[in-house]
């Protein structure tokens, strides 16, 4: 394919037998990142792919139709925060190239105030997240460079618009817990790390801490811990996170967090804060509660416990019983329960069907439930108070419309676009429609929901190239989210599609646990099916079929191609997942042995064994051409996953197999870019190589 032959690695083969499983790991040698040999070979293998790459001449019409798209937005938003009459958020012009902290107050018309530009502080960090105090007086910013989740928190003062002699360091308010503000603005409660440079340590022994405005950075009052807090059961590598939810509750809540999807909770009387009190169990994880908030004395609270797509019920918790609970909303046969809130003694509920169809009902005051038509079709319904009690916030949004913000009038029951929403666009693709399918699984158990975006008058006739995502972990779903990105794909005449793949949750807990350990095969296997579905009814052919993921998501690519090789032409994997039998070794290990199990399990290894993606490469195998990258400094999952697989895929391949192996070195494991050039190359590298790899004629090498 190429006339330059792609790097070598010399196999230096570890054999171990585990639990009766023989394991040949002949590329072990490349998890030792300080090596000078395996950085060169890394540098050497990144030149190759971006020699290859950059003949791809139409890669740079592809990043100026994303620029075409940024200046038709005009301006790009995040992280929209409302306190009061304060809108707070990340801004990004369409001329500009990363986002800076802002914010405008609406009761007052003022202009909108520049809070942090971020190159102020240092030209390499950029702002990954903040939480303004209830008063507003003060912002929490945390500030980060290379990818690196591990940042530092600095505080800004609004009024004066100066940022506090003090900077906050083994904090990663992205990772777990965020930043909480003590109900006077006296300070906040964040998850402090230890701070050992040991990757296999980086995440063990965190605990949650106070720190008062005023004070050194270093100075803090551990509030929620394994060593001060026996009551609770908490191990190394959990982490313990505290959550203020209001200001005014009266209650302080601590979450036994970790990669599970239910933990142990507790709490105690926001009074005692200063105290060296007890926390008081709240519920353990077998109550199977996602989330809650406190009325009063009422705790509320989402639970899938007997109730797979989740049912709200209620509590005191002044003598909680979860046994005997009050049932506000059942279970619904065919709908999943989302989001929840109570307006005014008016609650308020969404659902979702097979992930991507939402609806929104009410329940008066009398318990009158009906649903509530919703002023545009979307695929996630979110609610969020406003500073008047007759006006709800809605968010809508779906896979060809933007997240929109509306305002239900619970009085006259109308829908009004929010017109103080900076992100509200209105733009259309008109061009585009979404079609939504069931799939019906190879095991017949199910129905696995598959979404489609194309242009309109698509010919079924086999020839349409498909770049189809799937993920598939944590109970995390593939919700209808408007990116362009993604758009742009089916603009240029091919299939955008998701698979709603077991391991998500999508279809309620039992479609999660469908997906888990022992049934994680399920992921891969209901990829394959949905591929085999687009072939076999003429959408596509599998020398027109690419698929993309990253992340936990690397298992359902990795596995899909491994197993069915035949059915794809191009497989893109981002900072993914596919050393699983490697999973203890390295960051977060022994959180990510809850979702995919221990390595000193029997049955939880053979289960790693299966989800294995470089353990299942064979010799002489045609797969499909691969674009794999990783972050060097992923904290999350060690980027000699993405490595290891690449290397053996390049060395047990036919001549005739590409495969391009990028490891930025100013990255981490977060696809939330720092600055817009970088965001728009990837997205145009991924699409041009697809396009590559299933023949599109203007997206060949030149010669």
């Amino acid at each position: 394919m190429d006339s330059v032959k792609s790097p070598k690695f010399k196999k230096q083969n570890i054999s171990e037998i585990h639990f009766g499983q023989q394991l040949s790991d002949p590329y072990r040698a490349l998890e030792n990142l300080d090596d000078s040999l395996v950085k060169g070979y890394l540098k050497e293998y990144n030149e190759y792919s971006n020699n290859l790459l950059g003949g791809l001449e139409q890669k740079k019409q592809l990043i100026k139709d994303q620029n075409v798209f940024e200046k038709r937005k005009g301006i790009a938003y995040r992280k929209i925060q409302y306190v009061d009459d304060n809108i707070i958020y990340l801004k990004r012009k369409a001329q500009e190239n990363y986002f800076k902290l802002c914010f405008i107050n609406k009761s007052k018309n003022s202009n909108e105030i520049l809070l942090l530009d971020p190159k102020t502080i240092d030209q390499d960090y950029k702002i990954n997240y903040f939480k303004p105090s209830w008063d507003f007086s003060h912002v929490a910013i945390s500030l980060t460079k290379n990818g690196d989740e591990f940042s530092k928190i600095i505080v800004l003062d609004v009024k004066n618009r100066n940022v506090l002699p003090v900077e906050i360091i083994n904090c990663a308010p992205t990772v777990s817990g965020g930043i909480n503000w003590l109900q006077d603005n006296s300070g906040f409660i964040y998850l402090r790390f230890s701070g050992n440079d040991s990757l296999e340590d980086k995440f063990l022994n965190s605990k949650s801490v106070i720190y008062t405005l005023g004070e050194k950075g270093d100075k803090f009052q551990d509030v929620f811990s394994k060593k001060n807090n026996k009551e609770a059961s908490i191990q190394s590598n959990n982490f313990p996170v505290v959550k203020v939810y209001k200001d005014v509750d009266k209650y302080l809540f601590g979450h036994v967090a970790g990669a599970g999807s239910y933990h142990d909770a507790y709490f105690r009387k926001y009074s005692s804060l200063s105290l060296n009190s007890k926390w008081n169990l709240l519920f353990e994880k077998s109550e199977k509660i996602k989330d809650y908030f406190l009325k009063g004395d009422t705790l509320v609270y989402k639970t899938a416990k007997n109730a797979s797509n989740f049912k709200i019920c209620k509590t005191s918790i002044v003598h909680p019983d979860f046994s005997n609970s009050e049932v506000i909303v059942g279970e619904k046969q065919d709908q999943v329960i989302q989001d929840y809130i109570d307006i005014d003694n008016n609650f308020f509920y969404s659902t979702v069907k097979n992930g991507v169809e939402a609806k929104m009902f009410t329940i008066s005051s009398s318990g009158d439930e009906k649903e509530i038509s919703i002023p545009m079709a979307s695929g996630k319904i979110s609610f969020e108070k406003t500073n008047r009690t007759n006006l709800l916030a809605v968010y809508l949004q779906g896979w060809i419309t933007p997240k929109t913000r509306y305002l239900y009038d619970i009085n006259t029951l109308e829908f009004i676009k929010d017109s103080n929403y900076p992100a509200n666009l209105d733009i259309g693709f008109d061009d585009l429609v979404v079609e939504e399918i069931l799939v019906k699984s190879s095991d017949g158990k199910e129905d696995i929901p598959l979404s489609l975006v194309y242009k309109k008058g698509l010919k079924k006739d086999g020839t349409t190239p498909v770049l189809m995502r799937a993920y598939g972990s944590y109970g995390i779903s593939m919700t209808p989210n408007f990116y362009y990105g993604f758009l742009l794909w089916a603009e240029k005449g091919g299939i955008y599609a998701v698979a709603h793949v077991r391991g998500g949750r999508e279809k309620g807990d039992a479609w999660y646990y469908g997906g888990y350990k022992t049934t994680k095969p399920n992921s891969w296997k209901d990829f394959i099916d949905c591929t085999e579905y687009l072939i076999d009814n003429k959408y596509t052919s599998s020398t027109k079929m690419a698929i993309w993921s990253g992340s936990a998501g690397g298992i359902v690519i990795g596995r899909a191609i491994t197993e069915r090789p035949e059915l794809y032409a191009a497989a893109i994997i981002d900072r993914g997942c596919l050393n699983t039998t490697r999973l203890h070794v390295g960051a977060n290990g022994a959180n990510n042995a809850r979702e995919f199990g221990k390595y000193s399990d029997s049955i939880d290894f053979k289960n790693l064994y299966k989800m294995d993606s470089y353990h299942h490469i064979e010799r002489n195998v045609k797969y499909p051409s691969m674009l794999i990258t990783t972050g060097f400094n992923d904290s999350r999952l060690p980027p000699w996953h993405s490595i290891k697989f690449a290397t053996k895929l390049n060395n047990s391949k036919p001549s005739d197999n590409l495969v391009l192996l990028k490891t930025e070195f100013d990255s981490g494991h977060g696809m939330v870019f720092d600055k817009k050039d970088k965001e728009f190359n990837m997205v145009a590298e991924v699409l041009s190589f697809a396009l590559w790899q299933t023949g599109h004629p203007d997206y060949q090498l030149k010669d």
